[in-house]
């Protein structure tokens, strides 16, 4: 998806304690990403990540192909190209995995009148032992409940998302809400089917989600977005079951490198580090960026 120039209402966002005692005046000097590699050509609008047996995984969104790309987390090359034969890529967004299988997210909605949201299941073994590099997937339609109209709104619904998280026995949706600047959560059940999902949540972000991971080692759900100052990772910890608002909500801005992409729109992580893919951007190409999870500080 891409940017738009666009200005922000600067909301209030959520209380955030200091990591030190002192306060960071110089945004330049914290946070900075840092260039791991140029990705493949084939990726040029990377838009979800997850590591899967050491590999990135990613794809491109609205109106790529139908695949999956296997990529080398040193390098960025394409290892491998898995197809899937049964679905089309309308807008996908985010992927997120769980012990058997690969969720991909087809719910980007600008216009916020899509009702054809749904979400991929593949199965991973099948996934890593395809002889043709194609896959078949199982379907998990979707529509928001307090969704009364479809009028088309572009670019100024709550009803767009990009970020998708496996958390226990379900899934769920994290919106990108252009009119409000927060993001609502929906839970969804992970088996195929059709359903109708209520908003369980609500976070205050002050600004745009594009990508979400959960780590079940640290018990982190973590939420990459931009505002008009700059990108941002959210880290909500110390939340019970699915209360996400409840737990500790920490906010940390990012700063990308100089002539470098800031089309942030991918997010996993990995020995301790976030790693961040953002598509090509204004001449800026295709990269892919890290940052220490411990070397995070607040603004």
């Amino acid at each position: 998806m891409k940017y738009l120039i666009i200005s922000l209402f600067i909301l209030i966002s959520c209380s955030e304690p200091q990591r030190n005692n002192s306060r960071i005046e110089d945004l330049n000097n914290i946070n900075n990403l840092t260039v791991v590699t140029l990705l493949d050509n084939l990726v040029d609008e990377s838009s979800g990540l997850v590591f899967l047996n050491n590999d990135l995984i990613t794809f491109n969104d609205s109106g790529g192909s139908n695949s999956l790309f296997v990529i080398d987390a040193i390098n960025g090359e394409v290892k491998r190209i898995i197809e899937i034969t049964n679905a089309t890529n309308n807008d996908w967004e985010d992927i997120t995995i769980d012990s058997e299988y690969i969720y991909i997210g087809d719910f980007g909605n600008n216009y916020g009148n899509r009702q054809d949201l749904l979400i991929y299941k593949i199965n991973i073994s099948d996934f890593l032992n395809t002889n043709d590099n194609t896959v078949s997937a199982e379907q998990i339609h979707f529509s928001y409940s307090d969704q009364t109209t479809f009028q088309s709104n572009p670019y100024n619904s709550n009803f767009d998302a990009e970020s998708l998280i496996s958390y226990n026995d379900s899934l769920y949706v994290f919106t990108k809400n252009w009119a409000d600047r927060k993001t609502n959560i929906y839970p969804l059940p992970k088996n195929a089917g059709t359903y109708i999902t209520s908003k369980i949540d609500s976070l205050d972000v002050n600004g745009l989600i594009t990508a979400a991971e959960y780590s079940d080692t640290s018990n982190t759900v973590t939420l990459l977005g931009y505002n008009s100052v700059s990108p941002f990772v959210i880290e909500l910890t110390n939340f019970n079951n699915s209360n996400f608002s409840q737990g500790l909500i920490s906010k940390f801005p990012l700063v990308v490198p100089e002539n470098s992409s800031i089309q942030t729109e991918g997010l996993t992580n990995k020995n301790n580090s976030y790693y961040i893919s953002a598509e090509d951007y204004l001449g800026n190409p295709q990269v892919l960026y890290q940052i220490s999870k411990d070397s995070l500080l607040f603004n």
